[in-house]
């Protein structure tokens, strides 16, 4: 998951700058030195380069230089091989068997093999980092000679190829696992090294091109320099006026930049936005408890107006939180909940709180100012007393995570494989499950989807959406068309599921 505009720590990032700083002195980005030269404007910046601590979103193109991952994601959100050449399931789906390459070398020349690879997922799952659960269905992780890797899970998991490819996937030496600068030094054997001496934390992340990469086809540029700006008009200015070559924008900037005839404007189908409705169960929140006052939620916020005025009309309306690309997309879903102030307030009155009830959730200078006024206003009209608890930018995520509320605003991508998106909110284990609600219904179809052979499955991932929708397990407003911006030098395509486009996705428009 990620919020929109999302700043890094800035203690954090300090930490990094320190420790890589006085190991050489910089050159300016742009200046020539590289005959194909690849600058990017990044609205965040690593806290680590640990894989074990690495994110998705924008994350990966500080990642993806230096690190392959098992499997590569392609633009379509399929997957192909990377350092797995090939893969198979057995055993009802619990257990999958990799072949790997065996012509791979770490930048630090220690030789990519099985036992490499099973170390750098066993340190992944056992890390305790951010994205640790989409391993979480492993059991246990074994090789058969250098180049076969066998993955034994407890129960199928329909997302594991795809989670892959992501930072679960990333492959690093084993030899930095006990380097105390783990954080800083990242060793890989991907297209690129970061280049220490160049790079300034908070100013330029440099890379260049790792001569001796198995494959040159991915190895489009001799240079690459991702620059972190906060700011999306620095980052728009950098772009207008040549010092980059691509960056993320947001609604507010689309119109800005198609004036400019030098730029294109690129989307993607990005985030469903609105309220995650944490507390099924009524832990925190017992109103929250009754499926009519979740349904009375859903009815109380005018998302045409919040997509028009907030948005500025670029998205989708919504009641559902997969990717219309996903096996559970059902349309008919997306016009479920229609504003309906008297219905909502009908709908508490049944559930026996005519009067509404108290309602306090996170918030912080990640989200747009306009939201928690809107949520407020919205959910007054029927009843709802909405109260916001301010929290440091730094502390939001965690601080959503913490148990203590019993919803939150939240942007969450939607995958491409429905169960990504299921493993990260539905399953009574999933992070973002974080008061552990639990539904024989739903534990039924999570079974049956598991069990399923082949391209059965997609019928029961579509009833699984339909009863989330009825039950309003969350309150989805809109998915957002995520814009991307380039300029005139580069060409490149969009990531499906994926705020930013992947790094292998880029390429010289000369």
């Amino acid at each position: 998951m990620h919020s929109p505009g999302r700043k890094t720590a800035v203690a954090a990032a300090a930490a990094l700058m320190l420790a890589l700083s006085g190991c050489g002195g910089g050159t300016a980005a742009n200046s020539g030195s590289a005959t194909k030269e690849l600058v990017l404007g990044a609205g965040v910046e690593p806290q680590s380069f640990d894989p074990a601590q690495s994110r998705e979103a924008q994350f990966v193109q500080y990642f993806q230089p230096v690190f392959d991952t098992l499997v590569r994601r392609l633009p379509s959100g399929e997957t192909t091989g990377m350092l797995a050449t090939g893969w198979e399931y057995a055993r009802n789906n619990t257990r999958l068997t990799l072949k790997l390459r065996d012509d791979v070398k770490f930048t630090d020349g220690t030789a990519f093999d099985a036992e490499a690879a099973k170390a750098n997922l066993d340190r992944f799952r056992k890390a305790d980092g951010p994205l640790s659960g989409s391993l979480g269905a492993v059991k246990d992780i074994s090789t058969s000679g250098a180049a076969t890797l066998v993955i034994d899970l407890s129960t199928p998991d329909p997302s594991l190829v795809y989670n892959l490819g992501g930072p679960a996937g990333l492959m690093q030496s084993t030899k930095q696992f006990d380097n105390p600068d783990i954080a800083t030094q990242p060793v890989g054997s991907g297209a690129y090294r970061l280049d220490r001496g160049q790079t300034t934390p908070g100013a330029k992340y440099v890379y260049t091109a790792n001569k001796d990469y198995w494959n040159p086809e991915l190895q489009k540029f001799d240079r690459i320099v991702i620059e972190p700006m906060a700011d999306e008009n620095a980052r728009l200015n950098a772009l207008r006026s040549g010092q980059i070559d691509g960056a993320i924008g947001t609604a507010k900037t689309i119109s800005q930049v198609k004036a400019v005839k030098t730029l294109t404007v690129h989307t993607v189908s990005g985030d469903w936005q609105g309220l995650s409705l944490f507390d099924r169960g009524g832990k925190k929140v017992p109103a929250l408890r009754d499926v009519k006052v979740r349904q009375a939620i859903n009815y109380a916020i005018d998302k045409k107006a919040v997509l028009k005025n907030v948005g500025l009309g670029y998205g989708e309306v919504t009641s559902q939180i997969f990717n219309p690309a996903s096996e559970a997309y059902v349309k008919e879903l997306d016009d479920r909940y229609e504003y309906d102030v008297k219905k909502a307030k009908s709908l508490l009155a049944e559930a026996g709180y005519p009067n509404g009830f108290a309602l306090k959730m996170p918030s912080s200078s990640d989200v747009d100012p306009a939201i928690p006024q809107v949520v407020k206003d919205q959910l007054a009209a029927v009843g709802i007393k909405v109260s916001w608890t301010n929290v440091p930018s730094a502390q939001y995520q965690p601080e959503q995570q913490s148990g203590k509320y019993g919803a939150a605003y939240t942007a969450f991508g939607q995958q491409v494989v429905a169960w990504g998106n299921i493993s990260q909110l539905i399953t009574e284990k999933a992070p973002w499950n974080v008061l552990g609600s639990k539904d024989d219904k739903v534990d039924g179809l999570l079974s049956k989807i598991t069990t399923a052979s082949g391209g059965d499955s997609g019928g029961t991932y579509r009833e699984l959406n339909t009863y989330l929708v009825e039950n309003a397990w969350f309150s989805p407003w809109y998915r957002i068309q995520q814009p991307y911006y380039t300029g005139p030098d580069i060409t490149v395509e969009m990531q499906n599921g994926q705020a930013v486009p992947s790094i292998y996705n880029y390429a010289s428009a000369k």
